[in-house]
């Protein structure tokens, strides 16, 4: 993941994250809070409804009050005393009533008996024990009780609030027992004054109900002792409406934010990576060798810096890297130099000697001038032919021709160069286990001339007491192997670090330039040469290759 990519995400983060950390308290803050106030509105809006009760009941109390004190209940009592055979009108409570304010009025004998109703004229006569038994209570607050009225259905028991109080007259007492009826419009009346929707209940059954409660909902009872009850359903949705509100607010900042972050963090990033992104690209490009690779972007502070230092860097770097190139040029070809001077020399010695022994002999005109010429041309040219073959493997080695690559089967190349060896000397076997199909792209002539000097070093080493030569090809998935392993004296461990340099030799008589060029040819063939095998056990070469495509199925040959 690129570093600006980073850069964006952690600046969203640093946005969304106090929100998704702050919201969820908050939220639930937020719904504790609505809920007590609901609740705290509930309660208000019962205590209001317990309130306008009570101020109905003790309206209706004074109005039955105002009634026993008035003069029109003194002259009916008074006339019920002197003429007890004049009843009194059926129609008399009515007026009563409805001159009062009150929606029930009974006028009762000390019996029990009706002597008029205004909310039910046709129990004139008759008792009613539900409503005189209001007489008997000691309280002067009004009492609820079932009463019954006439309705356009018939009559409908309907819950009141009633007090009664006595007129007397001499020795004769009446009663006047009145209030007001529980009935829709004190319903319409509670809901207008609380928000919620009542009902009038007579046990579970609905008497009257009025308003209307948005789902969902919460409902209080206002019991009214056993006569009735008064429910009230409240409405939840404009707490949750609130609720989601502050939701929706949240998430539409958290968007906001998320979306701003984005587009900084972007921004900033773009800003503040430029310039990383210019030194990476640049030591990428110094990476593949353009030394002088220079970035070329305006930064400030330490990143300025930085970007300032790596210019300077790679502008020394290429003539550093120049100089250091030269130097080790030169050095090698010194130690070259040195190391082709030392072999030459060898030969030179024995060629001196051996002038001068006949210059010595000519002098002195020896007997056996001739037989010593014929010894000593011998000798000196032997170390011709010796310093025509260093001179030929310098020559080979300073001007290695570049390989032609082409697709060549590993185990039909070995085949072919152990061909050569069809007849190995005395006391050697060859030992070879070659899988086909193992391919690379080789200039064939070029890995012949490696395979040839690897397979004669390992017959040379165990020439004195034979042994096992033993050849594999085998290929992995990336590469082409092909082992040379005898089992000779093997290369002691202080040698192996040397054994590919140039004119580096254990051998006598031999250049050193062998396996210098065998190592120079598969690195210019992208691959290598490496030694292994243990001291006394022999020695082993491997030469690893870039495998290319295959030309037919793998199989294992062992001859």
């Amino acid at each position: 993941m690129r570093l600006r990519t980073r850069l964006a995400i952690a600046f969203t983060l640093l946005a969304v994250v106090p929100l998704a950390v702050v919201v969820p308290p908050t939220l639930s803050r937020l719904r504790v809070t609505l809920s007590r106030e609901l609740d705290a509105r509930m309660e208000a809006a019962i205590t209001s409804a317990q309130e306008s009760l009570e101020r109905s009941s003790a309206t209706a109390s004074r109005a039955v009050e105002e009634l026993v004190d008035s003069p029109a209940m003194e002259d009916l009592a008074r006339e019920a005393r002197e003429s007890p055979t004049r009843a009194i009108k059926a129609g008399t409570a009515e007026g009563l009533m409805k001159s009062r304010g009150l929606t029930v009025l009974a006028l009762f004998d000390n019996n029990g008996t009706v002597l008029s109703s205004g909310h039910l004229p046709a129990r004139r006569g008759d008792p009613d024990p539900a409503l005189f038994a209001v007489t008997r209570q000691k309280s002067p607050k009004p009492v609820p009780v079932r009463v019954e009225v006439r309705t356009p259905s018939g009559l409908r028991p309907l819950p009141a609030l009633v007090t009664a109080r006595p007129v007397d007259y001499g020795d004769l007492r009446l009663w006047a027992v009145g209030g007001v009826l529980l009935d829709e419009g004190l319903a319409q009346h509670l809901a207008r004054l609380t928000q919620a929707q009542v009902s009038l209940m007579s046990g579970d059954t609905e008497l009257a109900s009025a308003g209307e409660a948005e789902p969902p909902t919460l409902e209080r009872t206002l019991p009214l002792g056993e006569a009735a009850s008064v429910r009230f359903v409240f409405s939840r949705a404009a707490a949750n409406e609130a609720e989601q509100g502050v939701m929706r607010a949240f998430l539409l900042l958290a968007g906001l934010g998320g979306a701003f972050a984005v587009l900084l963090g972007l921004l900033v990033a773009r800003w503040m990576t430029r310039p990383v992104e210019a030194l990476t690209e640049g030591a990428r490009r110094v990476a593949e060798g353009a030394l002088d690779a220079q970035v070329a972007v305006e930064a400030s502070g330490e990143v300025g810096e930085l970007v300032r230092t790596f210019n300077r860097m790679t502008g020394e770097l290429k003539a550093t890297t120049e100089r250091l190139v030269a130097s080790e040029r030169i050095a090698a070809w010194q130690e070259v130099a040195r190391r082709l001077a030392h072999e030459i020399k060898n030969p030179l010695t024995p060629i001196r000697m051996s002038l001068e022994t006949l210059l010595a002999a000519q002098e002195a005109r020896h007997p056996r001038f001739p037989e010593m010429f014929k010894e000593s041309a011998g000798v000196v040219l032997e170390e011709v032919d010796r310093l025509r073959r260093i001179v030929d493997e310098f020559s080979r080695f300073a001007r290695m021709p570049k390989p032609q690559l082409a697709s060549v089967d590993m185990g039909e190349l070995v085949q072919s160069v152990l061909s050569l060896y069809a007849a190995p000397p005395e006391g050697i076997q060859i030992l070879p286990a070659l899988q086909t199909g193992v391919v690379a792209k080789v200039d064939r002539d070029q890995l012949t001339q490696v395979l040839v000097n690897l397979v004669k070093n390992a017959e040379e080493a165990m020439k004195e007491k034979g042994g096992a030569l033993r050849v594999r090809v085998k290929g992995t998935e990336a590469d082409a192997i092909i082992e040379v392993e005898d089992s000779g004296p093997g290369i002691p461990p202080e040698h192996r670090a040397r054994i590919f340099e140039p004119y580096f030799t254990t051998k006598e008589g031999g250049t050193g330039l062998g396996l210098a060029i065998a190592a120079r040819i598969l690195q210019e063939h992208g691959g290598k040469l490496d030694v292994g095998g243990e001291p006394g056990q022999g020695a082993r070469f491997i030469v690893v290759l870039p495998r290319a495509e295959g030309l037919g199925p793998t199989r294992l040959r062992a001859e």
